[in-house]
């Protein structure tokens, strides 16, 4: 998904960005596209003072804030340069920096606890990420699921009203399975299994559709929302390809470069396991989770692509790279 940046106000100021959640790794790529937005912003407005070709090393950034629990950024990831970094909690009192544009993709029910935060930086537009767990999960025979789904419902409805009731333009983005291959508990946990045993379990034909939305895609639907004039309160985000649990098992293990092992157990079998295995510490969510594999999880991303211009792309791994996505294209920051 690639936006063009958006150039400053009249008057020449570039407004900040700040992200909740930093260290995570949809806010990674967050902040890298925030770096890249702030570099092509400063070459306009240098271009437009001085002229074409006058960027100097003490051209203007647009000022990116990134916050997290984490005391500091992750030293495999290389988005720190200009980035100024805080470490939460930080004492809304003690806060003088103006960030009118914020994306929190940290837990959602965490925002709530950074509202005297948001506040004292004049926030006037909010991004948030929840999940389409909120209904997915909402009737599931787990009641730790239904609690999750009861928690992001009650979330979104706080982060909502909260930011109507001060003026603030929010809105929540819920997308399906996130993924990066690398980090995520998705397709990067089937694939440690596969290469730490060799074959994957699935239940039955397999045979639910999944639309599994890589985590640069999310963090450029949060940029592109913030640039948007046409919003409403929430928006899902689902990936660029459909397909059942099954053949993304499969293409998990392709791009493994491994033969494609799964070892198929019969539903009636899975069944007639369930009182027992939902007695084992640590095992209770294995019949969810083997009935959820030939459940249908999808969902229309039109009014996402309709309002900021969602592209998301194909199912595809760290392993193969889409060059029309790469990691990084810058996204739009609005400036009023």
């Amino acid at each position: 998904m690639h936006r063009e940046p958006h150039t400053a106000r009249s008057s020449g100021a570039v407004e900040a960005a700040g992200v909740l959640g930093a260290t995570s790794f949809v806010g990674q790529s967050a902040l890298a596209r925030l770096q890249i937005s702030s570099l092509q912003i400063s070459r306009l407005q240098t271009s437009a003072l001085d002229g074409p070709g006058s960027m100097t090393a003490d051209s203007p950034d647009v000022p990116v804030f990134a916050f997290s629990r984490a005391a500091k950024p992750p030293v495999a990831r290389n988005v720190s340069a200009g980035i100024r970094w805080h470490h939460l909690p930080v004492s809304p009192s003690a806060w003088q920096a103006s960030i009118p544009h914020w994306i929190a993709v940290c837990p959602l029910w965490a925002v709530p606890e950074h509202f005297p935060l948001l506040e004292a930086s004049g926030a006037r537009r909010l991004v948030a990420l929840s999940s389409t767990s909120r209904f997915t999960k909402r009737d599931s025979s787990a009641a730790t699921e239904r609690a999750i789904a009861a928690r992001l419902a009650a979330a979104e409805d706080d982060v909502l009203d909260w930011a109507r009731a001060r003026g603030i333009t929010a809105t929540v983005l819920r997308p399906t399975m996130i993924y990066d291959g690398i980090h995520d508990q998705n397709v990067a946990r089937i694939a440690r299994f596969i290469r730490r045993v060799g074959f994957y379990p699935v239940a039955g034909a397999a045979g639910g559709l999944r639309q599994p939305i890589h985590a640069d895609d999310v963090a450029a639907a949060c940029l592109a929302a913030l640039g948007s004039d046409r919003l409403q309160d929430a928006y899902e985000l689902s990936g660029g390809e459909t397909l059942t649990y099954r053949d993304m098992v499969r293409r998990i293990f392709t791009w493994l470069d491994r033969p494609p092992r799964l070892a198929t157990i019969p539903l009636p079998l899975v069944r007639a396991a369930t009182p027992l295995v939902s007695l084992l510490p640590g095992l209770e969510s294995l019949p969810t989770m083997a009935a959820r594999m030939n459940e249908d999880l999808v969902f229309d991303h039109a009014a996402a692509a309709r309002d900021f211009g969602f592209q998301p792309r194909a199912f595809s791994l760290p392993f193969r790279p889409d060059s029309n996505h790469a990691a990084g294209s810058p996204g739009r920051i609005r400036t009023p």
